[in-house]
């Protein structure tokens, strides 16, 4: 019988980190250095397997090979999932989702840096400081009207798309999560538009066997913004 991909390293007391890296060497470096600095790695190939490893358990922070061809998809999984992305990369190669990133071939000061950056920004299903760049102000009267179009609009897309993967629609599917990438950007819900973007890109490749956990994925990321968005609207008494 073959062992989990997910390998836990026991380290007591450390925080946990999933680490998708397809690279074996690189695996095995970066894993190392985490283990010395007594983190839990729990390590995996960079594909659409690691949204099954995120519905297990959680973790405080993901490390994804920019490299791999899911890429983009596993970062915007865990960015949906409420975990900060530190991206391993090359020349040539980002990932759009990643909080920060790190070149290879990588020392030890520039992984302990990057990671020690990512662990003292906690993701946010909003971002206050893209708020404040849009809008200026969270109260601001015309960011509630579109927000609560937002609220009002993404369950029918979500819906539509559940409907059109049923129907094996690829294109309907890229179509609609493409609008809720645009409209999550508009709104600052973050986790929501990079969630959007790898389903939106899985569905243009015809990757079907991917749709499924990041269509979950989505749907979890939309229900938080929208917590987020009726508690910032708490103080209401009706429409701005």
């Amino acid at each position: 019988m073959t062992a989990d991909p997910v390998a836990a390293e026991s380290s007591a007391g450390g925080k946990s980190v999933l680490l998708a890296e397809s690279s074996a060497a690189t695996a095995m470096l970066v894993r190392t250095l985490l283990n010395r600095w007594g983190f839990a790695v729990h390590a995996t190939p960079c594909d659409a397997a690691v949204s099954r490893h995120l519905e297990k358990q959680s973790f405080d922070l993901a490390i994804v090979g920019a490299t791999g061809n899911d890429a983009a998809m596993v970062a915007a999984a865990c960015v949906a999932a409420g975990v900060p992305v530190l991206a391993l990369v090359t020349e040539g190669f980002r990932l759009d989702a990643a909080m920060a990133a790190v070149s290879l071939p990588l020392s030890g000061a520039s992984l302990r840096d990057a990671v020690d950056r990512c662990l003292s920004r906690p993701a946010a299903d909003l971002d206050p400081d893209a708020i404040s760049l849009l809008w200026e102000r969270p109260d601001n009267p015309i960011y509630h009207r579109i927000a609560r179009v937002f609220i009002g609009e993404i369950g029918i897309r979500l819906v539509q798309i559940a409907e059109a993967m049923a129907a094996g629609d690829l294109k309907r599917v890229e179509t609609e999560a493409h609008s809720i990438k645009g409209a999550s950007g508009n709104v600052a819900a973050h986790a929501v538009r990079d969630a959007a973007a790898g389903l939106e890109a899985a569905a243009a490749r015809g990757d079907t066997l991917a749709l499924p956990a990041l269509a979950d994925t989505l749907r979890a990321a939309a229900d938080r913004a929208i917590a987020a968005l009726e508690r910032l609207f708490a103080p209401d008494t009706g429409m701005p």
